[in-house]
């Protein structure tokens, strides 16, 4: 399974500010937008539906590149810190692992990031004891288990078997 389908499946956040609660949303795999978000909505909505659109099977690893970096780019003016920090952590989860696909950026440097944001997003309060921190978790041990197979040797061809040692003829 592949990082974008494991945050997808691990609940894409919606977060809507209600009587000053954060009520955390788990958005439906079906309904990952491929199209650029309405200019009507706010930046956290707009980051989150970038985020679905890099997580979608549906897109090729260069849109879900693209889409990273454009949910990265709006998030930045996201006014709800909270869903500031899952969304950047996503973003950066799915720019990392598309990156890697691409050969592009530096995934290492973006995974790392989102390493540090999901540990924040499991400890933060308002979100600490939440399906959202559990899923700051979980995607936080995916992505662990990700950089790990990526920095893995991989399989070295088999050696061919040493040349049996035949004893010398005499003389």
């Amino acid at each position: 399974m592949t990082i974008r389908a494991r945050a997808l499946a691990l609940a894409l956040l919606a977060a809507v500010a209600c009587a000053g609660t954060l009520l955390i949303v788990a958005g439906p795999a079906a309904a990952a937008p491929t199209a650029a978000p309405s200019p009507a909505r706010d930046a956290c909505a707009d980051a989150l539906a970038y985020e679905r659109t890099a997580a979608s099977g549906a897109v090729t690893r260069q849109a879900a590149y693209d889409s990273s970096v454009a949910g990265l780019t709006v998030n930045q003016t996201c006014a709800n810190p909270q869903q500031r920090l899952v969304n950047e952590a996503y973003l950066l989860s799915m720019r990392a692992a598309a990156a890697h696909d691409l050969n592009v950026g530096d995934w290492r440097r973006d995974i790392g990031r989102a390493d540090q944001l999901l540990m924040q997003c499991s400890a933060t309060p308002g979100l600490a004891r939440t399906k959202a921190a559990d899923d700051c978790r979980m995607q936080l041990q995916f992505n662990r288990r990700y950089e790990a197979a990526l920095a893995a040797p991989t399989a070295a061809p088999a050696s061919p078997a040493p040349a049996s040692t035949s004893p010398r003829p005499p003389g």
